[in-house]
């Protein structure tokens, strides 16, 4: 038999538990450099969106894509940058890997007060708004306000910053970045999110994971184990909210219901072996 490719070596390495429950926190968080590099490309992109009609032309042509592929593909892309995922997901990878479930507590914790913050206080009126209804294409909810960021595109970035910073593998940053390339731009394919939200998204995501990760690092507390029972407890709740959270995308609610099964199932076998580990600790 051929052996298993390295990134599924890794994907499976984080869903099943391990043997003896690892106590190092594994991360490499970018230089300072590339940790700005970033959220600048970010400003950027913002500012030439902005600028003139660059902003509304990229969303049309974005939003125009779902004539070539049908609604059902983008509602069920777009559904994998929803925020509980990250926290319904911490569950089932904390039996092998610990310090990226408590990262991913840490900087999803820091991206829900801040993309909540930053809509209310920027208000911004989201496409459909401002667009007449022959000019947009709709699939799922219809959204008129808080626009900017993109809470999809904060979460899918924040979800693959986290494992960059904690696997050390070149393929699969190109799976990463290619992810969250798409789920960001699958927010305006289902006419949520003007392009310039995505773009603010992204960068937030970025800079969310790099703050979350350095003080998961810093609060080693969140390896042990009743810490990582607590962690597989709460991706239990956002597993079983997520199975039929109001997502309004009924086009995708096989694959919602399907990851919050798998997803519930994973962590539920981590709890347990958490609670076995901790019953054999010697006292």
């Amino acid at each position: 038999m051929p052996p298993m490719p390295t990134v599924q070596r890794y994907i499976l390495s984080m869903l099943f538990p391990a043997r003896d429950l690892p106590a190092a926190f594994q991360a490499t968080l970018p230089s300072i450099k590339l940790a700005l590099t970033i959220p600048t490309l970010s400003l950027i992109a913002l500012v030439v969106l902005f600028a003139g009609n660059s902003n509304m032309a990229l969303f049309s042509w974005l939003n125009s894509l779902n004539q070539y592929t049908g609604d059902m593909l983008w509602a069920n892309i777009t559904l994998m940058g929803e925020g509980l995922l990250v926290f319904a997901l911490m569950g089932a990878i904390a039996g092998r890997r610990p310090d990226i479930a408590w990262s991913l507590l840490v900087a999803g914790l820091l991206a829900t007060l801040l993309v909540h913050g930053l809509k209310q206080l920027f208000d911004m009126p989201r496409p459909l708004l401002v667009l007449a209804s022959s000019q947009i294409h709709v699939i799922g909810p219809e959204l008129r306000a808080a626009s900017f960021p993109s809470g999809h595109a904060t979460a899918i970035s924040l979800f693959a910053s986290v494992l960059a910073f904690h696997i050390n593998n070149r393929r699969l940053y190109g799976i990463l970045v290619a992810t969250v390339i798409v789920v960001a731009a699958s927010r305006s394919v289902v006419g949520a999110h003007w392009p310039a939200d995505a773009a603010a998204g992204i960068g937030l995501g970025w800079l969310t994971a790099v703050v979350g990760v350095w003080l998961a690092g810093r609060a080693r507390w969140g390896l042990a184990l009743p810490a990582q029972a607590v962690i597989c407890l709460l991706s239990l709740w956002a597993a079983s909210f997520f199975w039929d959270a109001p997502t309004g995308q009924v086009l995708a609610v096989y694959l919602q219901r399907g990851v919050a099964l798998v997803a519930g199932l994973l962590g539920l076998l981590n709890l347990l072996h958490l609670s076995l580990a901790w019953q054999r600790t010697p006292e």
